[in-house]
């Protein structure tokens, strides 16, 4: 079965015990645009208590909010009751939500109209003009765009996230409003941000976007964001194809490895980010090669827009790591080296060896160690 098939089969089974069901936000925008996306969630009249006894394996994943997930065969399904929301005091979180409403007072509540629409039985219910906005490629907030954005300041960038990845192009009150209320972006958790923009920067139509962010003044609440960086990233011919391939255009032009920092990142990404934006400083060459994991060589070929060769070029080393040069520490304690020189030297014959100076081999490696320990006068 898929996913909309099993979708479908909750639904049933709500509506055999008297409630509304409707697929709802995402995939029914998907739907319209023509896709079948897998990631699908469900709106119904009935209580989150009421959903979970009609579905043994099921989770109060966001009870408070009305939100249960419901597992069928391994496959979750976001289930969350109909509801409305209050005033949004911190620009995150609604007051309080009012369970138990229509499908029309919970469609008020979403961001924008293409996010607005129910899929029902084989029909879209489109009570804002979703249907029409996506036939013209424009993004419009449900109701007043200062009410949305002074709810939650995040939308500002979800505005901009589908800009870039649908390459449609924002709706004139909606810019006027992005522009005036960006400054509540402040008052917004970095993290959630950064994933926002992480989605921008890898959409199609991404330049547009952070032209568009310039334009309205947006980029100047973001951290260590100057319009002269976002213009160089705009300029640069190489493309993002995930989230730390953006991220290392902004090190590579802001010359600033700490650039990152206050984006709120993993380790894992900003190191990542670090070593793909020194291969967009250097280049390739042999000891980049062998000094780089398989994987971000592979994302720097991709962003290039070159074949991937990340594979070949390491099956291509004379070895993949130190632990396969045929000389170790103990060999050169054994040599006569100590402390320091024992660390440098290991450098050396690695590198020359990587360069194909010399042979991996225990003989030439033990008598290239002694020359090199005379050279540095320790032996």
């Amino acid at each position: 079965m898929t996913e909309w098939e099993y979708a479908k089969q909750i639904i049933e089974t709500i509506e055999q015990h008297g409630g509304e069901a409707y697929i709802v936000g995402g995939a029914v925008r998907d739907y319209v645009l023509g896709s079948l996306p897998d990631d699908i969630d469900l709106a119904t009249s009935l209580f989150p208590e009421e959903v979970m006894a009609l579905f043994p394996k099921s989770v109060p994943t966001g009870i408070e909010h009305g939100t249960v997930t419901v597992i069928i065969d391994h496959h979750p399904f976001e289930v969350t009751t109909f509801r409305s929301e209050g005033s949004y005091s911190d620009s995150r979180r609604p007051d309080h939500v009012a369970l138990g409403v229509t499908l029309e007072e919970d469609m008020l509540r979403r961001d924008f109209t293409m996010n607005a629409m129910a899929f029902h039985d084989g029909q879209v219910v489109d009570l804002f003009g979703g249907q029409h906005d996506l036939e013209e490629r424009i993004i419009r907030t449900v109701g007043s765009p200062f009410e949305r954005f002074g709810e939650d300041a995040l939308r500002i960038m979800r505005a901009l996230r589908f800009m870039s990845q649908l390459d449609f192009t924002l709706h004139e009150q909606l810019r006027d409003a992005a522009s005036a209320l960006s400054h509540k972006l402040e008052q917004i958790a970095m993290e959630r941000i950064a994933i926002e923009f992480e989605k921008l920067l890898t959409g199609p139509a991404y330049r547009k976007a952070l032209a568009e962010m310039v334009e309205l003044g947006i980029h100047r609440h973001l951290p260590n964001v100057t319009t002269e960086l976002m213009q160089r990233v705009q300029q640069d011919e190489r493309t993002p194809v995930n989230a730390v391939s953006g991220w290392a255009l902004f090190l590579y032009h802001a010359k600033d490895e700490t650039w990152l920092l206050p984006w709120k990142r993993s380790n894992a990404i900003k190191r990542e980010a670090r070593a793909l934006a020194e291969l967009c400083e250097t280049g390739l060459d042999v000891m980049t090669v062998y000094m780089t994991d398989e994987d971000t060589l592979s994302t720097y070929f991709k962003m290039n827009g070159e074949k991937d060769r990340s594979r070949e070029l390491k099956r291509l080393l004379p070895i993949q790591s130190r632990q396969e040069l045929k000389f170790n520490g103990r060999d050169a304690l054994e040599l006569g080296a100590r402390g320091e020189a024992i660390k440098h030297l290991l450098l050396d014959l690695e590198r020359r060896v990587i360069s194909q100076d010399i042979p991996n081999h225990e003989t030439v490696l033990k008598e290239e160690a002694r020359r090199w320990l005379q050279r540095a006068g320790v032996s």
